[in-house]
């Protein structure tokens, strides 16, 4: 008798596990609400579901949802997911700007002298492009992501049928998105207005879906569940604005928005079977940064219901046929069969593909991310993204670009600022004026107009290519110059030298397209100095420069200012003679180099620069200076000057941590050793002659530029503090 009781409560208490191990087992759907990072939670919800042995037979999502789920439909586990998401620079994603290593070389210019605003200029009108990110990143990564569903348009086809919720701007209405390219459908859901721009699909105009539907329960059920488990990422969020004191713009802004969007997402939760709220109380939507963080939330809300979750978990068997599915990799190898440039107008097929490095065969995504950074390293597109699309034989890969709207005239500004506590201050504002694609082969047209306490600077150059590959280039320009210098004896300041330089220079040259280039030229102009400031007087110098040039330039560094890897070499030489008709013989060549290596939050940068007159005797206007921030620790910009001259530098830099993405990028400890000196005679060129000097400071890489803040000496010169905020040029 005992044992027919124990037997009959034993088959009661399986018989739900019997039940779901069968055919007719309740459809199981899976919703993940929006919540920008914060849905990184989605991860740890998944990786309990799967532990609770919970099969997913539908899914869909809204933002960030949309995207874990989209992940996990196309083939993903929990685990390869967050492996994603925690190695990628998710501030490097969200900034939307090309990687500087990509770059064309005369893009590096610009950014280097720009701060990082762009002005379109239409029949004398100013455009100004949205200031939000194109996703241009975002999207590649997605398409990365989901490799796996390469082919299938229709979302039902995915490993499991999937939805993607997004919002039409034109009919006001929430769209759930089931067919299409999944990537883009991806993307679509996660365009939230002032962070991304609107993806344009099938007539629509789509933002993000939580703006009517975070968390979409129906959508879910209508596509065929039975039970749905939806997960709410903003439930702590809302809790938390409920409470605060609104003494804030973001704190209005978003209990505004919240409050606009809860009752809605309270209705869909309701039709919910299981809700899983994780706890993020000290979170937000904006710290993607925080992946590792914001994952456990996710499981531990998920053990917590693991009660009320166990009667829809199945048997071992049931479950790992479900795992075989939902792993179930489509594209093995892919092979491409043809490679496909659409979209470019202005812009010649045969330029961009000068850029493209992938070819017809095994499909390599490093190579196909290169290329892509490559091509939108030009300048000439809001977006340049990648596609699969299956063929009978394999694969085509279309590289499909869309070139900037408010172009191909742009105006750009730039400005710097560097004060010593010497009372130094060196000051500019820079206007540019660029306009590209004048004409088939990419010729482009650039004028500059500066202006300042110590410079005045006018330059126009005509950057012309000769050849379709873009490789061979002629490059005229017209430049004025205009330079207040200070003349130091020691460390004072005895005169103020009048120096204006105007000339005009062609160049020929070798596009190394993102490594640099190379150019040699013809110069002429005339070089005036005047010296009657000051403690002591110069003699007037009015010349006749006629000379021919020499340049090479390979910078393969991920960032200007503050680089952690690559290098970057530059060599300048300049040789006037008086056969040619200048007043004056003499020569100049200058060598610089630079070498970071990272270790961690660590980076150490070592730096090597020198010039010489190549035994002759240089006038004022071509020695060589000295000094600033940049140059030498503890000396003021111009006071060393000579005919020669040579500094090493070792630097450090500790990242102490990392701005929003809007904002810019790192910010650093620095400390730096200087050793160097510049020499009027070749006989005075001897270590013992070596001049010392170091700095600590802080340094920021910021929207308007570089922000630095340092103490420098050296050892013939008191301390000097430096402040210096912009750009360089």
């Amino acid at each position: 008798m005992i044992k027919h009781t124990l037997l009959t409560i034993l088959t009661v208490a399986l018989l739900p596990f019997t039940l779901l191990a069968e055919k007719e087992r309740p459809k199981m759907g899976l919703v993940l609400g929006g919540g920008g990072a914060l849905g990184f939670a989605h991860v740890g919800v998944l990786k309990e579901l799967e532990a609770l042995q919970i099969p997913i037979d539908y899914i869909g999502g809204t933002s960030m949802g949309a995207i874990v789920a989209g992940m996990y439909a196309s083939g993903m586990s929990p685990d390869e997911i967050e492996q994603q998401f925690t190695t990628l620079d998710w501030w490097e994603v969200l900034k939307d700007r090309s990687s500087y290593q990509f770059l064309d070389y005369r893009r590096k210019l610009d950014d280097q002298r720009f701060m990082g605003l762009e002005f379109g200029l239409k029949n004398w009108k100013i455009l100004y492009p949205p200031g939000m990110a194109y996703g241009q990143k975002l999207n590649n990564v997605l398409e990365a992501f989901c490799i796996n569903s390469v082919g299938i348009s229709d979302f039902n086809q995915l490993n499991i049928p999937y939805r993607a919720v997004a919002t039409d701007l034109r009919s006001g209405t929430s769209v759930a998105l089931g067919s299409g390219n999944l990537a883009l459908a991806m993307r679509a859901s996660m365009a939230v207005p002032g962070a991304f721009t609107p993806v344009r699909m099938n007539g629509m105009v789509l933002v993000d879906g939580g703006i009517l539907n975070n968390i979409p329960v129906e959508v879910v059920k209508g596509m065929g569940a039975d039970i749905i488990i939806a997960v709410d990422v903003g439930a702590t969020a809302a809790a938390t604005s409920a409470e605060a004191d609104f003494h804030s713009l973001g704190e209005v802004v978003g209990r505004t928005y919240n409050l606009m969007q809860r009752p809605d997402q309270e209705k869909q939760l309701a039709l919910a079977d299981v809700v899983i709220t994780p706890a993020l109380p000290d979170l937000s939507p904006s710290q993607f940064h925080k992946v590792q963080e914001l994952i456990p939330p996710g499981q531990k809300a998920t053990r917590q219901l693991r009660k009320q979750l166990t009667q829809y978990s199945v048997d071992l068997k049931t479950f790992q046929a479900f795992l075989k599915r939902q792993r179930l990799q489509h594209t093995k190898e892919i092979q491409i069969t043809d490679i496909k440039i659409t979209g470019n107008k202005a812009v010649s097929e045969t330029v961009i593909r000068n850029r493209i490095k992938i070819e017809e065969g095994p499909f390599l995504l490093s190579t196909v991310r290169e290329d892509l950074s490559r091509i939108h390293g030009m300048g000439d597109f809001q977006t340049v993204t990648g596609h699969l699309t299956s063929t009978a034989g394999g694969y085509a890969l279309e590289y499909k670009t869309a070139e900037k709207f408010w172009g191909p005239a742009y105006l750009h500004l730039g400005t710097k600022v560097e004060v010593t506590t010497d009372a130094t201050a060196l000051w500019s504002f820079l206007l540019n004026y660029t306009r590209t694609q004048i004409n088939p082969l990419g010729g482009e047209i650039q004028i500059d107009l500066e202006g300042g306490g110590h410079k005045r600077f006018v330059r126009g150059e005509w950057y012309q290519p000769v050849s379709w590959g873009k490789h061979v280039f002629l490059a005229p320009s017209l430049i004025y110059l205009s330079e207040d210098i200070p003349f130091f004896q020691g460390n004072t300041d005895v005169a103020d030298i009048e120096q204006a330089l105007i000339y005009g220079t062609i160049d020929a040259g070798i596009s190394l397209f993102e490594y640099g280039e190379v150019r040699i030229g013809l110069l002429g102009g005339h070089a005036n100095v005047n010296g009657n400031s000051g403690v002591i007087i110069l003699d007037e110098i009015s010349d006749t420069v006629v000379a021919s040039t020499v340049r090479l330039r390979l910078d393969q560094l991920d960032d200007p200012i503050y680089p952690s890897k690559g290098y970057q070499l530059e060599i300048d030489g300049l040789f006037a003679f008086e056969d040619f008709g200048s007043s004056e013989t003499f020569s100049t060549l200058e060598l610089g180099a630079l070498l970071p290596l990272t270790f961690g939050v660590h980076t150490l940068t070592s730096s090597l620069s020198f010039g010489s007159s190549l035994g002759t005797d240089l006038p004022f206007y071509s020695s060589f200076d000295l000094g600033g921030l940049d140059s030498f620790a503890g000396y003021a910009p111009y006071q060393l000057r000579g005919s020669y001259y040579g500094v090493g530098s070792l630097g450090y830099r500790y990242k102490l941590g990392k701005l929003p993405p809007t904002l810019g990028n790192g910010f650093f400890a620095l400390a730096r050793l200087d050793a160097g000196n510049a020499w009027l005679n070749e006989d005075d060129v001897r270590l013992k002659n070596l001049e010392y000097g170091g700095l600590i400071g802080l340094g920021a890489n910021t929207l308007v530029g570089t922000c630095t803040i340092a103490l420098g000496k050296a050892e013939s010169t008191s301390a000097r503090f430096y402040f210096q905020l912009g750009n360089t040029f």
